[in-house]
């Protein structure tokens, strides 16, 4: 029986007492659970019966590092699991606080996530000094994402890679591959993003990834990287390379790299591979059209080599929006220094012509003359500039009288654009100066 009750023009049911929540579909239950903690999502089981069932077969499992410091870990893991009903699509565990000796225990979960459609898989072990060993019933999972920490992975002889992952993230992962695996090329041809951090036995692997779009390789090891592997990438939109330079022996061609990676549009990478330039001087890559925006990390402006190799991306990068450098971190004696050589100046760098530059960002700044040289250079190329940063973080090193000096005469530099702001960061209150907009600021 219908009722309308007065000053309202609602509909009421009468004996109508399915409430908006339950009435909703098992999917969107599902991801407002998704949105809540394991603990959180149990306890909606008593809002009403049809909700009693309906944390147990939500598809997505989150077992963060703060739910795992619950006692006894395994137990509940394992109750969870058992009264599960339905596909895991997406499985996170942080392993860190279960033992070796209990690692067993993993492996049977790996096995029934395996035979329940598990696409999404993230492992994390950041504490534990043990690696996890990936068990042989993962290798055949047809995953889209797989995020591993201080993991081992080591496929069976047959194992020729995954052939629908589109996300591949490694943190300090050893690599067990048979000698038939290394010798050819593992197949993932929807791989779009790569991350390698910290890896051993990875720097040999062959992988075919014609769709490979991001690559970021943070690479602290004593064995050489082998990017060759990846010339055939030519869809690679975003690279980041970062090794140790002491541990780096084979001399990486990044000339011939950049030919193959045409489309490239954010480019990031240290000292090292930026040197590399300077023992390529025979010929220039292609232009780099695409790229926008370039990162150079333990940038060391005392290092003839490094500055020629900028110069060298720069010309090469006609299109370039965005110039971030973090400065190497070893300590100079600004204000002492002799016979600095002027390298942003001359006929030879002339060719430059009018930069693109929106913005430029300067990390780890010292006010060295040839640090103050290069951003004078900028200032004078650059008439699209809008924004200039620089961040000055080692302020104990610099006495209140030299960073007034260093700022001003920064201040006083030509610009070739009228509508360049720029921002001094630091912590102002260790100098006794009060921020103002524009030349002293303590944050963006």
């Amino acid at each position: 029986m219908a009722m309308i009750s007065r000053g309202s023009k609602r509909v009421y049911i009468e004996g109508d007492d399915l409430d908006r929540l339950t009435a909703l579909p098992i999917s969107v239950k599902h991801q407002i659970q998704e949105r809540l903690s394991m603990e959180e999502a149990a306890r909606m089981s008593i809002l009403s019966r049809p909700w009693r069932h309906v944390w147990s077969s939500i598809p997505k499992l989150i077992f963060s590092s703060q739910f795992c410091q619950r006692k006894p870990l395994i137990d509940v893991i394992d109750t969870i699991l058992l009264q599960h009903n339905g596909a895991i699509k997406t499985f996170l565990l942080d392993i860190s606080s279960i033992p070796p000796s209990k690692h067993s225990v993993i492996d049977q979960w790996m096995l029934l996530l395996s035979r329940n459609g598990i696409m999404y898989l993230t492992l994390q072990n950041l504490q534990n000094a043990a690696p996890y060993i990936l068990p042989s019933c993962m290798y055949d999972v047809e995953l889209e994402s797989l995020r591993l920490a201080n993991c081992i992975f080591k496929p069976p002889c047959s194992f020729r890679g995954f052939h629908k992952l589109k996300s591949l993230s490694l943190l300090k992962v050893v690599l067990l591959l048979d000698n038939d695996i290394a010798a050819s090329f593992l197949w993932m041809p929807y791989l779009v993003i790569l991350q390698v951090n910290a890896c051993s036995g990875f720097p040999n692997a062959k992988i075919y990834a014609p769709t490979l779009s991001q690559v970021y390789f943070l690479t602290r090891r004593s064995e050489t990287l082998d990017l060759g592997h990846y010339m055939d990438c030519r869809k690679l939109k975003a690279v980041r390379l970062v090794s140790s330079k002491e541990n780096q022996e084979k001399a990486v061609n990044l000339t011939y790299l950049l030919n193959c990676w045409s489309e490239i549009r954010d480019f990031a990478m240290d000292s090292y591979y930026l040197q590399s330039f300077a023992t390529e001087a025979e010929r220039l890559p292609a232009y780099l059209n695409s790229l926008k925006v370039m990162t150079l990390y333990e940038f060391d402006f005392d290092d003839e080599d490094q500055i020629f190799s900028l110069l060298r991306m720069l010309i090469i990068s006609p299109n370039l929006n965005d110039l971030r450098l973090v400065l190497s971190s070893k300590k100079r004696n600004v204000g002492m220094e002799v016979n600095v050589v002027n390298h942003f100046e001359g006929p030879s760098y002339r060719t430059l012509g009018v930069l693109k530059l929106e913005s430029l960002k300067v990390k780890n700044f010292h006010g060295s003359r040839i640090e103050m040289l290069f951003v004078k250079f900028i200032f004078a190329s650059a008439p699209s500039l809008l924004k200039s940063t620089i961040f000055i973080e080692d302020v104990e090193s610099v006495d209140q009288s030299e960073y007034v000096k260093i700022t001003k005469e920064l201040m006083g530099f030509p610009r070739a654009s009228p509508t360049l702001k720029m921002y001094m960061i630091c912590d102002a209150s260790k100098l006794g100066i009060l921020t103002q907009e524009g030349s002293f600021h303590d944050g963006m």
